[in-house]
């Protein structure tokens, strides 16, 4: 019986080995991780200290796939001559800022949809974000350089043995990272010029009237800047150029080592106080975006005056920032005005009184202007020296019928713009009178 139940053992075994023999094995299945891919719209801008850096979140893994995985996006800024190797940029520059990412909701066919995200916890996948590096002075010279382990300069040598450029240049590289933490490849990278910014305008004047607000400021640099940017451009030398092949090097001119070349311009910048009525957005601006300021000129003023179009009874600060090349100043003094309405509108024009049976009719040129609130009606009869006012509430329209009127009897009329300003509306002075007897 022993004998027996071993043998059946035996054959258990043994037929299972010769099954596993029989089986075919596979290559093996990589594991599937999803890496982002790597962040290749990426734009830098500097406004005095200040850097905005603009980047993409990317959209998908670096295999096409979605959903992204993805948690944060770490920008790296460095300062140097020319930008380290990108797969050494983390080595040597410094992360700046960390963006972060609201990964897509899984999606469930035999769920309801998910809420939106709360753009407030992070950049969205394919959103735009800007953040700002405020350059401090170890910023502003030399970062770490790279050293290759086996010798190699990590900067290739300028050909025809041209010196490398003298300016510092700030590098930025972001880098995505997955929710385990693993970061994807490195991309594109921005770059801008540290040169010298330009002195800020100064003394920057706000005024207003009843249809812009004017500004007006002093040149970068003063008298002295105004003048030396206003220079004539160098006569050429007096000499006859040396022949071709003479042996005589050739002058070459020298490049300016401080400001960029070209004129100096300006751009207006513009911040109003919030609509007292308006509720205030929940959570406001998160901390790790920041917009790039857009100035309220289109393109860059050359003059050192410009209008706004103002809102009435609400703060307006300006600043005013001078550019040179790409090189932007920092801010000038805030200048801050609240325009408050009071110009009244124009007199209306062009008044006619045109009798007919039961009431005399009245008509006169429409104004134009923006806040018009409408018209009143005033009338005395002959003899009388007050007019009255008609219309209890102004009229739309700059016609009016009077059918009030006794025949026989002359009346004398009058007309008033008024605005729509609130408590009390701006009152334009009387029109010109007209007499009218009624039939």
């Amino acid at each position: 019986m022993r004998i027996g139940v071993r043998a059946v053992s035996v054959l258990a075994i043994a037929a299972s080995m010769g099954g596993a023999a029989c089986g075919k094995r596979g290559a093996p299945i990589p594991p599937n991780l999803r890496i982002p891919a790597a962040v290749e719209k990426i734009a830098a801008a500097r406004m005095g200290n200040d850097a905005y850096v603009t980047v993409t979140v990317p959209a998908t893994n670096i295999d096409e796939s979605i959903p992204i995985d993805i948690q944060r996006i770490d920008v790296y800024g460095y300062t140097g001559g020319s930008a380290p190797p990108t797969a050494r940029f983390a080595e040597v520059g410094a992360v700046v800022a960390s963006i972060p990412v609201v990964p897509p909701a899984k999606v469930d066919d035999d769920a309801p949809p998910p809420p939106p995200p709360d753009p407030s916890a992070g950049a969205l996948p394919g959103a735009a974000v800007t953040i700002v590096d405020t350059l401090t002075p170890d910023e502003l010279v030399q970062g770490r350089v790279y050293i290759d382990p086996r010798g190699f300069s990590p900067v290739a040598a300028p050909a025809g043995g041209v010196p490398a450029p003298s300016v510092l240049r700030r590098f930025y590289l972001a880098i995505p990272f997955n929710l385990r933490g693993r970061p994807g490849p490195p991309g594109m990278h921005a770059e801008l010029a540290l040169t010298p910014l330009p002195d800020p305008p100064s003394e920057v004047r706000a005024r207003y009237d009843a249809s812009a607000i004017s500004l007006t400021w002093e040149p970068s640099g003063g008298l002295l800047g105004f003048l030396l940017d206003r220079m004539l451009p160098p006569e050429s030398t007096p000499f006859v150029a040396p022949a071709q092949g003479s042996g005589v090097p050739a002058v070459q001119p020298v490049a300016d080592a401080g400001l960029p070349a070209g004129p100096t311009t300006y751009n207006v910048y513009r911040e109003i106080a919030p609509d007292p009525s308006e509720l205030p957005r929940a959570g406001g601006t998160p901390s790790w975006t920041t917009p790039l300021p857009v100035p309220i000129n289109q393109s860059a003023l050359t003059a050192t005056s410009t209008t706004d179009q103002p809102v009435p009874g609400r703060r307006h600060c300006y600043t005013v920032r001078a550019q040179r090349g790409t090189a932007m100043s920092e801010p000038s003094t805030r200048t801050c005005i609240t325009p408050i309405d009071i110009f009244p509108p124009a007199v209306p024009t062009g008044l006619a009184a045109v009798p007919s049976e039961g009431g005399i009719s009245l008509i006169w040129e429409p104004n134009s202007e923006l806040d018009l609130g409408g018209y009143l009606v005033l009338r005395r009869e002959a003899g009388d020296a007050t007019l009255r006012q008609l219309t209890n509430i102004p009229i739309v329209e700059a016609r009016y019928r009077d059918t009030d009127v006794r025949p026989g009897t002359r009346y004398v009329y009058s007309i008033v713009a008024v605005d729509g300003q609130v408590p009390l509306p701006n009152v334009s002075a009387e029109s010109e009178r007209v007499e009218e007897t009624a039939r």
